[in-house]
């Protein structure tokens, strides 16, 4: 016999409520819990046959006889893609807004680190953010600060806006504006990959183009590591789970070339994988949200939450669309300044 796939509009309104129930909750739901918390005008027999059907089309399971019901990662997708309609139509409004606000430079590092620990704190998960490529990341201009007669400061400024700040102490006397004139023939105008051994005029000082040379290594070395991680504690301390799965989530966070992978094959942007979804072996009590954060249309890097599966999905991912939108507008108002 086929199964009726038909679910109507009462039985849609009586799953969504068992399934926000239960992730308040983390109890079984029973039909008088849904009439008691919905606007349902039916009888409690009429809330039971639904949840029969439910149970029968896999959207709900009953743990034992006469217990209420816990959704399934079917029943937990039904609720997510319901969250996601509004969510979508609030990122469509909210891309159509004009930034009218100067913002200021600032360290790409401190930035996208502050954006991680934010998401961490507030979703009781896993971030994991993804820098912009350093292919992309094309130098205007190098600042060298003297701060004392020993210590310096170089400033370099890219067309992301973005500046990355990286002091340094010389043993010898160094002639600040001639180091500057020299970091800027390196660098102006090349992207920080396409950075390679160059060949200077005869007349520089050898003092100075060693020391550039070890300046330029360092900075390729410091923009090597593409990810920001964190809150694997904040996760972990949040819900009971067992040594198993604690491995499993902490062997997937450890591999980047694995992260890169899942975040290559995931295309439409914000989604999030429920449970077995991902195919991530042990995580099956996991969800990961998936969101971009943009330099106007064009894609900069993408952010990953792994949180609990039962959580508050509509307030998981208006943190993230919020978050990701306020990367995209700083990265767009930023791009814009420097264009002036």
């Amino acid at each position: 016999m086929r199964r009726n796939n038909r679910v109507n509009e009462r039985q849609r309104k009586i799953l969504y409520c068992v399934v926000r129930e239960y992730i308040l909750t983390k109890r079984p739901i029973s039909s008088e819990h849904v009439l008691n918390v919905s606007s349902l005008s039916c009888s409690a027999a009429t809330v039971r046959n639904d949840l029969r059907k439910l149970e029968y089309l896999g959207y709900l399971y009953q743990p034992h006889t006469s217990a209420g019901r816990i959704p399934t990662d079917k029943g937990l997708r039904f609720y997510v893609d319901e969250t996601l309609k509004l969510t979508k139509d609030y990122t469509q409004r909210s891309q159509q807004i004009e930034v009218r606000y100067s913002m200021t430079y600032g360290d790409m590092e401190k930035i996208l680190e502050g954006a991680a620990i934010a998401l961490a704190r507030m979703t009781r998960g896993a971030v994991v953010l993804e820098k912009p490529d350093t292919g992309r990341l094309k130098v205007l201009r190098a600042i060298v600060t003297p701060i004392t007669s020993y210590h310096y400061l170089i400033s370099i400024v890219t067309e992301l806006g973005l500046m990355k700040f990286m002091p340094f102490r010389s043993l010898g006397d160094v002639d600040h504006s001639k180091l500057e004139n020299l970091l800027n023939q390196l660098l102006r105008g090349k992207s920080i990959d396409s950075l390679s051994s160059e060949v200077f005029e005869s007349d520089w000082d050898e003092f100075l183009i060693n020391l550039s040379e070890q300046l330029v290594t360092s900075l390729k070395e410091d923009l090597r590591n593409s990810m920001i991680k964190y809150g694997l504690d904040v996760l972990v301390s949040s819900e009971t789970f067992n040594i198993d799965e604690i491995r499993a989530l902490s062997r997937f966070l450890s591999d980047d070339a694995l992260i890169k992978s899942f975040m290559n094959r995931v295309q439409e942007v914000p989604t999030v994988f429920i449970g077995s979804e991902h195919g991530f072996q042990g995580m099956e009590r996991f969800s990961i949200f998936v969101d971009t954060y943009r330099r106007e249309n064009e894609p900069m890097g993408k952010v990953l939450i792994v949180t609990s599966k039962i959580v508050k999905y509509e307030e998981i991912m208006n943190v993230l669309t919020y978050v990701t939108s306020r990367l995209t507008e700083y990265f767009t108002v930023a791009t814009r300044e420097v264009g002036r």
